[in-house]
């Protein structure tokens, strides 16, 4: 099966007087807009967070996050929610297909409250991270109160997020908590269900596709 290959757009970055052909997620960050659309790795975070820095150096406007995302590990992901925390520009999360485990818990906690989106047919899912210990008793023992650790602070974080009380979030959690867009709006996971354009949400770089020769090409 071949793969997918990513269409290229043209279109005029910042600064350049030229028009160029770029890559259709390189494109949507002219707009500040990101798409995070596999597990979060320390790779997928480490460059998530590098772009994040550098959207926010270029202006204050709005940086939107849009996830289809499993789910991935627990520093790396905290490391890209620290990051949108610390920039100066608001943050907004989209979900779309999927936001599982820190998928989820991104698309909550990373967005501003009343910036916190999905579409109509997203699975979404928290939970509380997990481990598997293995080796000698004492470290076994570290790594269990480690993840105790994590477990209630992301759980302190989900209460803040969310507005539920935190023995509840403690409870709910400690099993995979499935969530339909209209549940998770009533849990306070997200704020509204996109049937329509966001208000104000940059459309994406100015360029359009026809087809030629039975390949995509951007005008």
């Amino acid at each position: 099966m071949m793969p997918v290959s990513v269409p290229k757009v043209l279109c005029k970055p910042p600064g350049q007087k030229q028009m160029e052909w770029v890559d259709l997620w390189e494109a949507y960050t002219y707009q500040k807009v990101v798409f995070i659309k596999q597990a979060i790795t320390e790779d997928v975070a480490n460059n998530m967070i590098a772009l994040t820095l550098y959207l926010d150096s270029v202006d204050q406007k709005r940086i939107y996050y849009w996830l289809n995302c499993p789910g991935g590990e627990v520093v790396p992901t905290l490391a890209l929610y620290d990051t949108m925390q610390y920039v100066r520009s608001k943050t907004a999360t989209v979900c779309y297909g999927m936001c599982l485990g820190m998928g989820g818990f991104l698309l909550t906690a990373g967005g501003e409250k009343g910036y916190r989106y999905a579409m109509p047919h997203s699975i979404l899912m928290m939970h509380h991270p997990s481990g598997a210990s293995r080796g000698q008793a004492s470290e076994m023992h570290i790594e269990s109160r480690e993840l105790v650790r994590m477990r209630d602070y992301l759980s302190l974080v989900t209460s803040n997020a969310t507005g539920q009380p935190y023995d509840r979030v403690i409870r709910e959690l400690s099993r995979n908590k499935w969530m339909d867009p209209k549940q998770a709006i009533e849990y306070g996971m997200i704020d509204k269900v996109l049937t329509t354009p966001m208000p104000k949400m940059p459309t994406g770089p100015q360029f359009k596709f026809e087809r030629q020769n039975d390949e995509l090409v951007g005008l």
